[in-house]
């Protein structure tokens, strides 16, 4: 089962995730983003463009700590950047591969519709505060968006 909550935060948006697996982590994760940009939630599914992600090779060495973070961290950096760059905007998300150091999925979605989507800019995703923890029967991470 994946989740995702919104913590309080004064200025930005504190995101708590959760996931059974990392691969739900990770979507539950992207999920949560999208709910911050898009709040109404109306994101049809009209294009699906797939996004891989890796996580640094130096961190790989240090552990799967390590590399779980990075991965969180470069996914939602890309999916970011595909809102920002290309302006879409995702709601499904298909996983392809999950792995402590990859992460690929075909991401389902629209183009950025203004006058329909009402939400908030995340301008980054940040590392102050940014976690992500195994824990018994799964996977709890916590994102603070730069809006």
């Amino acid at each position: 089962m994946r989740s995702h909550r919104f913590l309080e935060h004064t200025a930005d948006a504190l995101l708590q995730a959760e996931g059974d697996s990392l691969a739900e982590l990770l979507v539950a994760c992207a999920e949560g983003m999208f709910a911050v940009i898009v709040e109404d939630d109306e994101i049809r599914e009209q294009t699906a463009v797939e996004i891989a992600v890796t996580a640094d090779a130096d961190l790989q060495a240090e552990g799967e700590a390590a590399c779980v973070e990075d991965l969180v961290h470069s996914w939602l950096r890309e999916l970011l950047y595909s809102c920002s760059a290309q302006g879409l905007v995702f709601a499904r998300f298909d996983v392809r591969e999950a792995t402590p150091s990859r992460f690929r999925a075909l991401c389902h979605g629209e183009p950025l519709d203004p006058a329909r989507h009402r939400g908030t800019e995340v301008k980054a995703v940040t590392y102050h505060g940014f976690k992500v923890e195994r824990r018994p029967g799964g996977w709890l991470a916590e994102v603070l968006f730069d809006i």
